[in-house]
């Protein structure tokens, strides 16, 4: 994908200069040479969805740091802008950077972040000063992408009695604004995880708009997923995962590519139990396992029951060792644990096994794969080419009609006072040369920048086709995956790597015996035809015209 960074950074370089005209703000220049400076860095990854919808949980759980990094508050008021980047703190002590609204940044503390926490007027106004707060982290997976945590949209005010006016000013003034950096950091990202509920109906209006919304109307199949982050709510959910999610992705289709279902709390906790070679997860099936199936059913029924002094007669854990076995965890998610460490057939291996099967990340971690972290590079680059020609529209069509316009006013205005010269008594070689030297000063923008603008097009539209050439083969192996049954065995490995499954270069495209031989992906280029036109799949249809185009692609490549 490199050569491609390159040709579009010397193609914006390049628009830049041709750009840097007479008529037009040098501003627009600038811009360009900005994104050109900006195409090497790591894809910017965006979590949005509703306040409270578990974004904080979900980022923690999918980094797997064992700490909580970014933090998770029991209000509204508590969640600010979160960077997650690649690399290490420059204080360990000090770990954040907090960026000020006024300008400049600090290293802080823990405890710093901790005195975010909370719904008081003091908290409010030291919340109100942070612009977004930085993480520098040392996992290989932010060395391809920039999560952000958003704060989220649509937070209700809570107007209980004793809440100022001052209050009240503060708390809608962050929230308007943490709606505002939501939507446009949902705008101006390169991919978008949204976090949607476990129930939405197409027919819900109300879902629909909070969803353009919290993405700002920029998501689409080729770079957002969906999550259902919240599945542990309840056991009703857990059991109907894969339908629920299906059924939003199938609402969905236009705008995320896939709904991929995950209890974030579940994860969270499975990590903690994990530790220590799993010495944590042992401990609560030791625990367990020695109250009487029934009685632990019935237990299990209310966090009363479990945790309060309620009399079992056969329990043989006291109230106490009882909430010792909770710890803090959510009732849901303790009980969705508890069933399954309980039982005798399981080991701890299996009991492991089926928490992480229902925690959902081993193939949302697969998704993000596939679709984020081998396709940073694309999704990067096509952000910011969609820019540059979001600027060069906006050339096209306020630019150059303005300046067509002014010419036209100069235009009529010339023509005036070569009348007026002409009709004028007195030495008419005088008139004469003022009439040519009015002719002479005549300035003509808009020729100059519509040509410009043609040539910009010209550069910025061969990059943007590749492109979306890459975008296809993704798409077609993404089918690929879902239909391989349909071809035989060599054949999909053929198309894994043609489709660029193990590289974009050529040379990773074909078999390393035939990487520079025009007759073999002529042949190969004449067998996915005949597929393309007689086969009754419409997929394997689809996927062997995708085959046969980017094998057009590599003769024209091999015959330069």
């Amino acid at each position: 994908m490199s050569a491609i960074q390159d040709e579009i950074v010397r193609a914006l370089e390049s628009s830049a200069e041709r750009l840097r005209l007479p008529g037009l703000p040098a501003t627009l220049a600038d811009v360009l040479q900005t994104l050109a400076g900006k195409v090497y860095e790591p894809c910017v990854v965006a979590v949005v969805g509703r306040v409270k919808a578990g974004k904080s949980t979900f980022i923690n759980a999918l980094l797997g740091a064992r700490e909580d990094l970014a933090t998770v508050g029991t209000t509204e008021t508590n969640a600010t802008i979160n960077y997650f980047r690649y690399g290490n703190p420059p204080d360990p002590e000090r770990p954040v950077r907090c960026h000020w609204r006024g300008g400049g940044y600090e290293d802080v503390s823990a405890d710093f972040l901790h005195q975010l926490q909370g719904n008081d007027e003091t908290t409010l106004r030291r919340a109100e000063g942070v612009a977004y707060l930085e993480y520098r982290l040392p996992l290989d997976y932010l060395r391809h992408v920039t999560l952000v945590d958003t704060p989220g949209t649509d937070a209700v005010v809570d107007e209980h009695q004793g809440r100022t006016a001052e209050y009240m000013r503060l708390y809608g003034q962050l929230r308007e604004r943490h709606n505002q950096e939501t939507q446009k950091i949902g705008e101006t990202s390169d991919a978008i995880i949204y976090l949607v509920g476990a129930v939405a109906m197409a027919t819900n209006r109300g879902f629909l708009e909070e969803f353009s919304q919290a993405t700002a109307g920029k998501s689409r199949a080729l770079n957002a997923i969906g999550v259902m982050a919240k599945i542990d709510l309840d056991p009703e959910i857990i059991a109907r995962r894969e339908a629920l999610s299906a059924k939003i992705a199938t609402q969905l289709e236009d705008s995320l590519n896939r709904v991929v279902p995950v209890s974030a709390g579940l994860q969270r906790a499975l990590q903690g139990l994990l530790a220590d070679a799993g010495a944590g997860l042992q401990r609560l099936m030791d625990a367990l396992r020695r109250i009487p199936a029934d009685t632990l059913e019935e237990m299990l029924d209310s966090s009363e029951f479990f945790r309060d002094d309620e009399d079992f007669e056969d329990c043989p854990l006291s109230t106490t060792e009882r909430r010792d076995l909770m710890d803090s965890l959510d009732w849901t998610i303790f009980t969705t644990i508890a069933r399954i460490a309980a039982d005798p057939a399981l080991d701890r291996a299996a009991v492991a096994a089926e928490l992480e099967h229902i925690a959902g990340f081993a193939p949302l971690k697969a998704v993000l794969e596939s679709h984020f972290l081998k396709r940073s590079e694309f999704l990067r680059s096509y952000r910011i080419l969609n820019d540059a020609r979001r600027l060069l529209g906006n050339i096209r069509y306020r630019h150059l009609p303005e300046l067509r316009r002014r010419e036209r006013e100069e235009s009529a205005r010339r023509e005036r006072f070569l009348a007026f010269i002409c009709g004028a008594p007195g030495d008419q070689t005088v008139a004469r040369e003022l009439a040519e030297w009015l002719e002479k000063t005549a300035v003509h923008y808009a020729a100059p920048v519509a040509e410009a603008v043609d040539a910009v097009d010209r550069a910025l539209g061969g990059a943007y086709h590749t492109l979306q050439a890459y975008n296809a083969d993704f798409e077609a192996l993404q089918t690929l995956e879902q239909h391989a049954e349909r071809f035989q065995g060599e054949e999909v490995e053929e198309l894994r790597c043609l489709l660029g499954l193990y590289g974009l270069r050529t040379a990773d495209r074909l078999p390393t015996d035939h990487a520079q031989d025009e007759d073999h992906v002529a042949r190969r280029q004449q067998h996915w035809l005949e597929v393309s036109q007689r086969d009754h799949s419409p997929a394997k249809r689809d996927i062997a015209e995708r085959a046969v185009a980017r094998l057009g692609t590599i003769l024209d490549a091999l015959a330069r």
